[in-house]
């Protein structure tokens, strides 16, 4: 059987997994030659069976971000299966919509030269649950869905995702993770490295297994992140906004966030 003709018996739920164990594999294959120049070239199998147990170790943040990257693709494919007008898990979308414009357009070619390739959205997510906790991140998501369920049933067959990311409430759901976000930046070049390997090492390849993800670098990263706190730094820019923010979350939240805006403005 050709290789071609397995690819097309593959169903899109599979072909998801797939590329998710290339990746996984990609990234064995890169430890093992990290391993191998260490040692002139020599792999015994003492350094095989370590490089699988890295791997296999369940507090792996790579295999973690991983996992849960092929699961939030397989629930995406399960939801646009059982709903097609939604797409995307109304979370994702909330996060990703500040930053929609830096990726290529509906039927675009992936990772051309002015924007970021889409594959980074599972990586993303993944990191951001990281971040925030599986609790805190199902909380949200819940939210969206209380939100975007409450908008439906307001405007029926007029709903727009328009009608979602104006609703001040939408706002507040980002915002509330771009704070717990940037309290982890402290180390602000650290945890960039950090975020960008977990997005890049999450990123599935396409689903036919060939070619390479448009990995994220510290140039796009620093661009979508701009994009994510524009708002929440021209709040507090204002004496009403920097008060309800850190009446809301705190005085330290709010200096955090003023130097990661400056942080990105440097970089």
């Amino acid at each position: 059987m050709s290789d071609e003709k397995h690819e097309k018996e593959l169903d899109p739920g599979a072909a998801i997994m797939r590329g998710f164990v290339y990746r996984a594999l990609e990234i064995m294959a890169r430890d093992l030659q990290e391993r191998a120049g260490e040692t002139g070239g020599a792999l015994d199998g003492d350094a095989v069976a370590a490089s699988l147990a890295g791997m296999k170790d369940p507090k792996s943040p790579v295999m973690g971000a991983i996992c849960r990257a092929a699961w939030q693709e397989c629930e995406r494919l399960f939801a646009s299966e059982a709903r097609k007008e939604d797409r995307k898990a109304p979370f994702e979308r909330l996060m990703v919509w500040p930053f929609a414009h830096l990726l290529p357009a509906g039927g675009g070619r992936d990772g051309g030269e002015e924007t970021i390739s889409r594959r980074i959205i599972p990586g993303f997510m993944a990191a951001i649950e990281d971040i925030v906790g599986p609790v805190a991140f199902g909380r949200q998501q819940e939210r969206c869905r209380e939100l975007v369920q409450g908008i439906r049933n307001q405007r029926g067959g007029a709903f727009s995702w328009d009608d979602v990311y104006g609703d001040p409430m939408a706002r507040v759901i980002v915002d509330d993770i771009l704070v717990t976000l940037a309290m982890e930046f402290g180390d602000f070049e650290e945890q960039r490295d950090w975020f960008i390997g977990l997005v890049n090492d999450a990123m599935p390849l396409p689903t036919n297994g060939s070619g390479h993800a448009t990995a994220l670098d510290d140039e796009g990263f620093a661009a979508i992140m701009r994009a994510l706190y524009r708002d929440l730094a021209g709040q507090l820019e204002t004496e009403d906004g920097d008060a309800l923010v850190a009446a809301r979350h705190s005085r330290p939240a709010v200096d955090r966030i003023l130097a990661l805006w400056e942080e990105l403005d440097e970089n």
